[in-house]
């Protein structure tokens, strides 16, 4: 006869192991992340976290505020994002995308002097993004579009209106839009979204010998692309995980005290230039910056309810402390112990039963 001691230890064997083999998937639909940190470590004296943003439960993020200089007038600005997140089998990632500035113009005159950027005149937003697509992943296979014009209306509202600025008129408007694109990664067929956002900057002015200059400014906030196994491309999922970002709100302040310090030095700078023309220059990034600061801004303006509902989230109170905003389109949120979180419709979840892990539901915040 076994010995009451080792028994007891065989028994406690056997009902884990009975328990991990009766463990089922996640309800059908439900989706486990957890919040990852994107640090921006060289920015200011010591690393500030700058966003947060869901990523599925298991994955590794790498990367963070990149501050490399970029000379060139076009592509990605100082600073910019540049973050990824990877699966376990190196096979399905998400991925932030610079934010980028181009510009174009008319004014083809002979001898005039050829720059390494260039001339960017495009004004439609699903021409935009096939380019897009093209410059991020060359080779892959663009198969559908999609016109973003929620985020369109987000947005658009923070936009000066159409104005008359030292006798050159400016316009300002708003595109969105995602592809799905197909190709080949480690030997296998996988499909990629990829999406952005972009404010565009139209001008006109006359030239002064009876013609008109026109130039055109685009300015992309972090673009984002989620890479899945061809047949496992999941856009719910995709959608949850790009409502999900938060800019840190201190971050942002001092990101906010960066814009204006510059801009005063450009001010400046002005003084020993053609005044007009930099002044003009200054004034279109400056209403682009404040278009983005004035939405990010409202997002603490505004009442937690007003936020939830153009951010498609629901606040919850979370029993670590605090609260926590998670995507409303799933019923039910779990936290598990873990500091993961289970979103699913399914009101019959049970993380101990489902998953052999222990944790708390969530309630919304009154």
């Amino acid at each position: 006869m076994m010995p009451e001691p080792q028994f007891k230890k065989s028994m406690a064997l056997c009902l884990l192991l009975a328990a991990v083999a009766g463990a089922k998937e996640l309800p059908d639909g439900a989706v486990r992340v957890e919040q990852a940190r994107i640090v921006d470590s060289h920015g200011f004296e010591r690393p500030m976290v700058a966003a947060t943003i869901m990523i599925p439960a298991g994955w590794k993020g790498q990367g963070g505020i990149s501050w490399q200089m970029n000379n060139s007038g076009c592509g990605p600005r100082t600073p910019h994002v540049s973050w990824s997140a990877t699966s376990p089998d190196g096979i399905s990632a998400l991925q932030l995308l610079p934010e980028e500035s181009w510009t174009g113009h008319n004014m083809m005159y002979p001898g005039m002097p050829q720059t390494q950027c260039p001339n960017v005149t495009i004004t439609d937003m699903q021409q935009f993004v096939i380019n897009y697509a093209q410059r991020h992943r060359p080779g892959s296979e663009i198969v559908d579009y999609r016109q973003r014009q929620d985020l369109v209306q987000q947005v658009q509202q923070y936009l000066p209106p159409q104005q008359a600025l030292y006798g050159m008129e400016t316009n300002q408007w708003v595109g969105a839009g995602e592809a799905i694109l197909r190709y080949q990664y480690q030997g296998k067929a996988v499909r990629e979204l990829l999406g952005v956002l972009a404010v565009f900057t139209h001008t006109r002015m006359s030239d002064g010998m009876g013609g008109v200059t026109e130039t055109l400014s685009i300015a992309t906030v972090p673009g984002y692309a989620y890479r899945a196994p061809d047949d496992q491309l999941d856009l719910e999922q995709v959608e949850m995980i790009r409502r999900s970002f938060r800019t840190h709100p201190n971050w942002q302040a001092r990101m906010n005290q960066h814009h204006a310090k510059i801009a005063r030095i450009n001010a400046q700078g002005a003084a020993d230039r053609a005044r007009i023309t930099a002044q003009a220059n200054e004034e279109i990034r400056r209403m682009q910056q404040e278009s983005w600061e004035n939405y990010n801004a409202s997002m603490d303006r505004n009442s937690r309810e007003y936020s939830e509902y153009i951010r498609d989230t629901e606040t919850y109170d979370s029993p670590s402390g605090g609260t926590v905003q998670l995507d409303n389109t799933y019923e039910h949120a779990w936290e598990m112990d873990d500091g993961s979180y289970v979103l699913t419709n399914d009101p019959s979840f049970n993380p101990g039963a489902d998953l052999g892990l222990s944790g708390s539901k969530l309630q919304k915040t009154e």
